[in-house]
């Protein structure tokens, strides 16, 4: 094979011995094992001392069908200083290198490799930098001598003799430093001497790296060994004392212990494999180890589980009604579902009823509600506050792979009520937060789904936990904070906020004796009288429900208790006082409300509006008043998208009645309308106003007063229809609590009136609206519609003030 198309003057034939793992440099003498067929037929051929022969290096990964091709160009001649015949097939020879030569063609014809070879010329390109590569190479190499003493200080001295003849000085160190068969290739293949020198620099400082290294693997391991070796030690001093103090057998009774409990338990199989498999783990652990109090923590909260415990429930509708009677006031219709809810239960105990979920203002009474249902039935109450959670763990626990893991919140509280069948209530559901670790709402759908829950797995414990006989009940300030597949599983039951009446009942049955009962007062009972009482709630208190009432008669209660210990220490006479109008006052400091928050007489552009809050309904005087403008509309009172657009429609639809409210021409274009809800500080939204904001643009804007004993809600179209809104019973109670005669409402809410307690009923005289022009015949004193004729204007049918007797 012919390897290039130009003769040389030169050229001389050699027999060839191709090599695939062994380098042969030039002046160094190597001792190499020959094998294969075609190598054997050569050192046959030529079996003298001192025969001259080349030897050709094939390139990287060359297998032993050795090809002329697989062989790189340049090769080296040797001459042959021994050979030892080895057992089997096979020489062991040994070369001397003597130079290198440029491989033209081989000659396959023959036995063995023959091929025609020619003088390579060594150049060195920059002499300069030669003998830097050459100083630098030195260094390289004392270093590692220093490193590893397979490097010899000798051979340096050796290297340094040699810096004269840069080429033989790269060889020289090639041919003693220990590189891979690739590395070796890449010198002994380079003619130039500034690029073997290259790659010998090169290679001596991965050397280097990997000697570093090495070392630093080889100290680190002798500490580990060394460690190791002292923790032997002294876990072998342990194992003594423990055996002098006889807790040698620790792991091994714990486990037996374990094993007793799970014996005496009834669970199915898998979750016994799964016990079983944890006991086992613990008895081939030593007591001292980390991973041996992960385990007995885990079997420890295994076993605090109510395996197989139920509490014997005992469903009897009337004592259930005088419990609740008994530790809540009111709330007919709440107490009402609460005996269906049971009697079904009593006649099927396993029916799967809905999960119940209690909606109300703060201070109602949701939570204790619960308790007095478990307690009326005779099941074990524990309650899990999920506000603010908001990470999945909390309900399905950690898993055990992390630190300090531990299990959810729902098993967690079945083994503190320690019962398989407790009432768990759900508190503040509606304030379940979620984030980048998880939503614990979602992992409720299944906790709280009846057809799932049978098999609720923890991840703490990675088993399933039958949850179908757990009672679950649930409560939430606000239905449209609960995400909606979670809220599709509750059945609600809403609890809107109590009469100044029925609050009067619970101050007396409920507030006021435990607080006397807490602050000690038994002795000499302070009485509070019904003025008093009343006036408490009047002007101490705006909410819906009674905690802040309780926190006045608490602080009523505290300036009681000094007194009478300051007399008691001053050895005075101890009376019971008696708690009038005037000592609330001087109790509790200024007013904090006033009980008439609404128009005090009939004016011009001021109406009474209702609203709802999380407190429950309050009374909302919006204000209009007109300035000299261009016709602009200003809104203030910090409001949102929905209620702006509601006083735009108002504003659109009073200027389609301006020849009917008698408005002049050009009063609107020539004025500026600023409409104001006070209480600027409060965010305020929703379309509910819409009827008050066109009653005072219309009595604004046509010069009539508002009847000051009217209040109004609900929202009104462009066409001045008016729609149905929501939280009218809690608004019609802060109508009430004004003193409002005269409720407006949409004809649309009638069906609210069923839930307005009777107190309120009796009082109040409702007007259903379906158009608005009906609210200004009512409401506008004077009013008096007129066409473009000044003729009265026709009042269809459907404008007819609708009046309900709600009492009835």
């Amino acid at each position: 094979m012919s390897r290039k198309s130009s003769e040389k003057s030169d050229v001389f034939s050699l027999p060839l011995l191709p090599l695939t793992d062994s380098v042969v440099y030039p002046s160094r003498v190597i001792t190499i094992h020959v094998s294969g067929a075609e190598n054997l037929a050569l050192l046959q051929s030529y079996d003298g001392i001192d025969e001259t022969i080349a030897v050709g290096f094939c390139e990287p990964g060359t297998k032993d069908d050795i090809r002329p091709v697989y062989i790189s160009n340049v090769a080296v001649t040797a001459r042959i200083i021994d050979r030892i015949k080895m057992p089997g097939e096979g020489f062991r020879v040994t070369l001397q290198g003597l130079k290198r030569v440029e491989l033209l063609e081989v000659d396959t014809e023959r036995p063995f490799f023959n091929a025609r070879f020619t003088d390579i010329e060594e150049r060195t390109r920059d002499p300069f930098r030669v003998n830097v590569y050459v100083q630098k190479a030195i260094n390289l190499y004392e270093r590692l001598a220093g490193l590893n003493p397979n490097f010899t200080k000798e051979f340096t001295q050796l290297l340094k003799v040699n810096v004269d003849n840069p080429g033989r000085f790269a060889d020289l160190l090639c041919a003693t430093v220990d590189f891979e068969y690739a590395e070796r290739h890449r010198i002994i293949q380079a003619v130039s001497v500034d690029q073997r020198l290259q790659r010998v620099l090169e290679l001596l400082r991965g050397a280097l790296d990997r000697v570093k290294v090495a070392q630093e693997v080889e100290k680190r391991a002798k500490g580990d060994i060394e460690e190791s070796r002292r923790e032997y030690y002294l876990r072998q001093q342990m194992k003594t004392i423990q055996k002098e103090l006889g807790d040698e057998d620790l792991s091994r009774r714990d486990a037996d212990d374990y094993e007793g409990k799970l014996e005496a338990l009834e669970l199915s199989e898998d979750i016994k494999s799964e016990a079983a498999r944890e006991i086992d783990r613990l008895r081939h652990i030593q007591p001292s180890s980390s991973e041996y109090q992960v385990i007995k923590t885990y079997l420890d909260r295994f076993f605090s589980l109510p395996w197989g415990q139920y509490s014997d429930e005992k469903i009897d509708l009337a004592s259930v009604r005088k419990m609740l009677d008994e530790g809540h006031f009111g709330l007919e219709q709440v107490k009402e579902r609460i005996l269906e809810f049971l009697a079904v239960r009593k006649l099927n105990p396993g029916h799967k009823g809905p999960i119940l979920c209690f909606v109300g203002p703060p201070g109602v009474g949701k939570t204790s509600l619960g308790k007095s249902i478990a307690e009326s039935i005779g099941r074990d109450f524990f309650r899990i506050s999920v506000g603010g959670v908001r990470d999945e763990a909390e309900i399905r626990g950690h898993r055990r792979t992390y630190v300090g893991a531990m299990p959810g919140k729902i098993l967690n509280g079945l083994a503190r009520a320690g019962a398989m069948n407790p009432l768990l209530m759900l508190d503040e559901i509606d304030k379940i937060g979620s984030d980048q670790r998880g939503d614990p709402a979602a992992a409720l759908l299944e906790v709280l789904d009846p057809e799932q829950n049978g098999t609720f797995t923890d991840h703490y414990f990675n088993i399933p936990f039958d949850l179908s006989k757990v009672l679950f009940i649930v409560t939430a300030n606000y239905l449209h904070d609960i995400p909606k597949p979670l809220l599709d599983r509750l059945e609600v039951i809403n609890i809107e906020g109590y009469t100044e009446t029925e609050k009067f009942e619970i101050s007396n049955r409920h507030l006021i004796p435990r607080v006397v009962e807490q602050h000690g007062l038994q002795k000499h009972t302070p009485k509070f009288s019904e003025p008093a009482i009343r006036d408490v709630i009047r002007y101490w208190t705006r909410e819906a429900g009674v905690r802040n009432l309780r926190r006045c008669f608490e602080k009523i209660c505290r300036k009681v208790a000094r007194k009478q210990v300051e007399s008691e220490a001053a050895k005075k006479r101890v009376r019971a006082i008696k708690i009038a109008p005037k000592e609330v006052q001087k109790f509790l400091g200024p007013k904090r409300y006033y009980h008439d928050d609404a128009i005090e007489r009939d004016e011009v552009g001021v109406a009474n509006g209702l609203a709802w809050t999380s407190a429950g309904g309050e009374l909302l005087v919006i204000e209009a008043l007109k300035i000299k403008g261009s016709g602009k509309l200003v809104i203030t009172g910090k409001l949102g998208d929905v209620m702006k657009e509601s006083v735009q429609a108002a504003f659109s639809f009073v200027r389609s009645r301006r020849v009917e409210l008698g408005i002049e021409d050009g009063t609107i274009s020539t004025h500026d309308v600023h409409i104001h809800f006070p209480a600027g500080a409060v965010p305020k939204d929703g379309p509910s106003a819409g009827v008050t904001v066109t009653l005072a643009l219309a009595s604004l804007l046509a010069g009539l007063k508002v009847r000051s004993d009217f209040a109004m809600t609900g929202e009104v179209t462009l066409r001045g229809k008016v729609l149905a809104v929501g939280g009218i019973k809690d608004k019609l109670l802060a109508a009430y609590r004004a003193g409002i005669k005269n409720i407006v409402l949409p004809k649309q809410n009638e069906k609210d009136l069923v839930d307005v307690p009777d107190e309120v009923k009796k009082k109040t005289k409702f007007h259903l609206l379906e158009h608005v022009d009906t609210l200004l015949d009512l409401a506008l004193i004077g009013y008096d519609p007129k066409t473009d004729d000044n003729e009265p204007l026709p009042v269809p049918d459907h404008l007819d003030d609708v009046v309900v007797d709600a009492s009835n």
